[in-house]
């Protein structure tokens, strides 16, 4: 029996068969020159996130800065970096002999204080007298002193201004004789004239300066003599015995409440003579040491290298406890806003750490031209596993919105001002104006034009078949790509022929 041989055309048709099985998307029919496929996926109800990056390195955060409140000598320093500290725990003392002789004298100063009210409302005094009498003889000192003053100073302005006026006329004679004239080039009138106009400018500052001089001379010598004034009528009153001693009372009240203040920061100098951990931590610096002298209160030390900044004596730190604070341009500046939440993941981790922004600079910083603003991210909870001065990106949430209708966003195509979908409807692409609302890298939210449960085009796949004549090729148009790392809705290829 004679085989029938299959003709070449058929042959191929087969292949193109088999190969189009083998990715499971190709519908293709004999003959045709091309065939068109498309990638899909489904309108669903989903969330999109709208995030702002931003890197950093991890700093501690809830720092617990502890200073001795007054001077005196270290006696002992209890713990060293690194250390774990409990609430209340002893970290370091110092000799209370200076802050308890402060207190001792506050104290003291506050008791005088207090009696000097006392006899103020209790009426005119023999000492009230005499501390009156000595305010106006004081204020009257101070009055003739500043008349003496303003005296002096004006012989100096006249003598500085008289100068400053000679050279000026020198100058000038100098360019006259030399028969010089205004703008002339010949020299020496050139160097001649500069040197007029510069001993006329520094004349005229002279004058101004002879001007500011006397008028502030004069003012202190007004001032003196309204307090000369003042202390005489407040003699004459306590003199008189008139009701007008409450002013006396109001001063030596607003005395008491200042050294009230002054009592109980000295009481605060003893108390910190003893520095204690308020909570429980992780010592991180320690910068006194057992014999030291500190010569002033609200520091702990030396300043800190060349840059001047002051150190404390002892530093806590809350273990595991973080912030990262980056830039971002001043385009995006205003996306950003304190409590919002935020994903941070340290190098070398895979896993994000919830954060919450807690301070966005208001002033930019300006490198070469650019600005940039800082924002400050806290980490949420104590993360031990990370350690200060770790590298950091964040992405701060902007935006968010949950349970929307939602399509991949490389189905959507915006040209100008409007946006499309391609939906694939009965085999066929079907283009439809859509209003978009929130996108991200994945989703983009569609608020209008696609429904829950519309197929919509990703992308198009185009194939040709190979003849005699042409070559075989592949191409991929349409959605802008795969976005995201997946397409969601679960899509696949659909395809028609292209006749």
């Amino acid at each position: 029996m004679r085989r029938r041989l299959l003709s070449k055309p058929f042959i191929i048709g087969i292949v193109i068969v088999v190969i189009a099985a083998g990715v499971g998307g190709f519908f293709l029919t004999r003959g045709d020159p091309a065939s068109v496929s498309y990638r899909t996926g489904v309108a669903t109800l989903g969330t999109v996130t709208q995030t702002v990056s931003l890197s950093g390195n991890l700093a501690p955060d809830g720092e617990t800065d502890l200073d001795f409140e007054g001077p005196g000598k270290v006696t002992a320093v209890n713990v060293q970096p690194g250390q774990t500290v409990t609430t209340g725990e002893t970290l370091a003392t110092q000799d209370p002999t200076t802050v308890d002789a402060s207190l001792t004298q506050a104290d003291a100063t506050l008791s005088a204080a207090q009696a000097n009210l006392t006899s103020a409302e209790a009426g005119t005094s023999a000492s009230g007298l005499a501390q009156a009498d000595a305010q106006v003889n004081s204020s009257y000192v101070s009055y003739q002193n500043s008349i003496t003053s303003l005296a002096d100073t004006k012989a100096v302005n006249t003598e500085m201004v008289a100068q400053a006026y000679s050279a000026y006329t020198t100058a000038q004679t100098a360019a006259t004789d030399a028969g010089c004239t205004p703008s002339d080039s010949t020299p020496p009138c050139p160097q001649d004239e500069a040197t007029m106009t510069q001993d006329y400018q520094t004349w005229q500052s002279a004058e101004v300066k002879a001007t500011q001089g006397d008028d502030q001379s004069q003012g202190q010598v007004n001032s003196d003599k309204v307090q000369w004034q003042n202390a005489k009528s407040s003699l004459a009153a306590l003199e008189d015995g008139s009701s007008s001693s409450s002013a006396q009372v109001a001063m030596d009240q607003s005395q008491v409440e200042i050294d009230e203040v002054n009592v109980s920061n000295a009481q605060a100098a003893v108390a910190a003579a003893t520095l204690k951990a308020p909570a429980g931590g992780l010592v991180e610096e320690v910068n006194v040491t057992n014999g030291e002298q500190i010569s002033s209160g609200g520091t702990g030390g030396a300043s800190s290298g060349s840059t001047g900044t002051a150190t404390h004596a002892i530093v806590i730190i809350a273990p595991g406890v973080f912030e990262v604070t980056g830039s971002v341009s001043d385009a995006l500046v205003n996306e950003i806003a304190v409590g919002q939440s935020a994903q941070v993941v340290a190098a070398g981790s895979s896993e994000a750490v919830p954060g919450k922004v807690t301070e966005v600079a208001e002033e930019a910083t300006v490198t070469s031209g650019v600005a940039s603003f800082p924002v400050t991210v806290v980490l949420s909870g104590a993360n031990p596993s990370l350690r200060p001065g770790m590298s950091a990106s964040v992405s701060v949430v902007i935006n968010q919105v949950v349970g929307v209708t939602t399509v991949p966003t490389s189905a959507v195509h915006t040209a100008g001002a409007g946006s499309t979908v391609t939906l694939f409807v009965n085999g066929k692409p079907d283009p439809v104006a859509v209003t978009v609302g929130a996108s991200d890298a994945t989703l983009t939210q569609v608020l209008s034009g696609v429904k829950v449960g519309d197929e919509v085009v990703i992308a198009t796949i185009t194939s040709t078949i190979p003849s005699a004549t042409t070559g075989t090729g592949r191409s991929l148009t349409g959605g802008g790509g795969f976005a995201g790392g997946g397409f969601t809705g679960g899509g696949g290829f659909a395809g028609r022929g292209a006749g």
